[in-house]
């Protein structure tokens, strides 16, 4: 195990300085907006942008590192990055932003499908679970650590712009340094339309919906609203990172209930509780903004819940299709997430700009009751709710970032090594 963590730490310090910078850009963003005073529209809009270019990134990076190879194609779209981190500061214009944000989010997420399509390849079934559990470690860790650089200077200086270009232009280096042999990128893959996952798992594409329409306002406008309630630059830092941390420390037990029963009914429950912290989120920033503690922790307990979405409905999805649409329909599955992150923020930000500190939970709390009316529709049709189904496989938490990602996943080669006809049939847990 120690000389594999050796041999791809290149790709784990790419993955990690990437993450440090980009996620210190995002909220800086947000931060540096309000200080110019662009509206909450606009900031809603200025994410739904990002995840746009991240849509299209998925769509064309396969292309692209066949095109030009893994290393070629990471240093192209660091070097994309480290520019676009810069011209922010060039050009303090809304439409400009828009264009540079768009352009951002195409490389972040190119730059994911290199990086965790070269670690899947490098990576032996024997040490699979272990190396994904790190690599999930990673990006939380990094996304709460960068949080704690806007304490460094004011956001409306270029000090911390130059700090977030560094770090993602420094990703290029490890990657660029090892000598790890790039993986053979497959010609031809089967393909599985977004019509096709629905018809084999509908929940786990409604659950990868509204994790879209959740966490990209989550990651895009958590700075907006925080700001909204009169925060610190300090407390506004501090309320991320715990956040995120908190949400991290809960996926472990979300995870094993979700492995002890029917995991559509799973996902139900976690529409209903983050409804209820939803409800409560609203309330405590209505009513009692300054209780700092209480809204960090129901926020980590909300984000725990919403980031368990889309690692559920992916299992779910795993179960229910053939090894060979594996790739395939992880892909289906990242552009539902990717249409609801589009759509998400630029609905959120209509809600902040004209409801104030509390629409964001607001927006939140309609969003999970909506959806589960639906999924009540959706467990009704498949006859579930009087008589659950069992599952083999067992939930790892993941985040969500390329199509590539999914092959990694410990547990999907066991379960889609079982014979066609066991993953057609409801199958049931093993006695304990």
């Amino acid at each position: 195990m120690r000389s594999i963590l050796v041999s791809i730490m290149a790709l784990f310090l790419a993955i990690f300085l990437l993450l440090l910078g980009n996620s210190l850009l995002t909220t800086l963003l947000i931060l540096r907006g309000v200080a110019e005073e662009f509206s909450g529209k606009f900031l809603g809009v200025l994410t739904s942008v990002y995840f746009l270019g991240a849509f299209v990134a998925t769509l064309l990076s396969s292309k692209m590192i066949k095109r030009m190879g893994h290393i070629r194609c990471f240093t192209f779209c660091t070097a994309l990055l480290g520019c676009c981190t810069l011209v922010y500061t060039l050009f303090i214009s809304p439409y400009a932003w828009l264009i540079i944000r768009f352009f951002t989010g195409f490389g972040v997420f190119a730059m994911y499908t290199v990086v965790e399509s070269w670690l899947n390849g490098q990576t032996q079934d024997a040490y699979r679970s272990r190396v994904f559990s790190i690599y999930t470690l990673i990006n939380l860790v990094a996304v709460a650590a960068s949080q704690q650089l806007l304490l460094i200077d004011s956001v409306t200086s270029s000090t911390l712009f130059i700090i977030a270009s560094l770090l993602v232009t420094a990703a290029v280096m490890p990657i660029s340094w090892t000598r790890l042999q790039q993986p053979h990128m497959a010609v031809d893959m089967p393909s599985m339309s977004v019509f096709k996952v629905f018809d084999a798992a509908p929940v786990a594409v409604t659950g990868c919906l509204v994790s879209g329409l959740i966490m990209g306002p989550f990651w895009g406008l958590t700075p907006l609203f925080v700001s909204e309630l009169g925060y610190s630059d300090k407390a506004l830092a501090a309320f991320i990172s715990l956040s995120i941390l908190g949400g991290a420390m809960i996926q472990y037990p979300v995870g094993r209930w979700s492995d002890r029963m029917d995991r559509r009914r799973v996902i139900f429950g976690t529409f209903v509780l983050g409804s209820l912290l939803a409800l409560s989120l609203a309330i405590c920033a209505k009513y009692l903004p300054m209780e700092q503690s209480l809204i960090t922790i129901l926020s980590a307990l909300f984000c725990g819940l919403v980031l368990a979405i889309y690692p559920i409905s992916v299992v779910h999805l795993v179960e229910r299709i053939h090894k060979d649409h594996l790739v395939a329909g992880s892909s289906s599955l990242l552009m539902i997430y990717g249409l609801g992150s589009f759509i998400g923020p630029t609905i959120a930000g209509f809600f902040l700009e004209y409801m104030g500190a509390g629409a964001l939970p607001a927006y939140y709390l309609i969003i999970l009751s909506f959806f589960s009316l639906v999924l009540i529709m959706q467990l009704i049709r498949s006859r579930i709710v009087e008589k659950p189904e069992d599952h083999e496989s067992l939930y790892v938490a993941m985040v969500r970032t390329s199509q590539n990602v999914l092959p990694m996943h410990p547990e999907s080669e066991e379960v889609l090594d079982m014979p066609e006809e066991r993953r057609s049939e409801p199958s049931g847990r093993q006695p304990t």
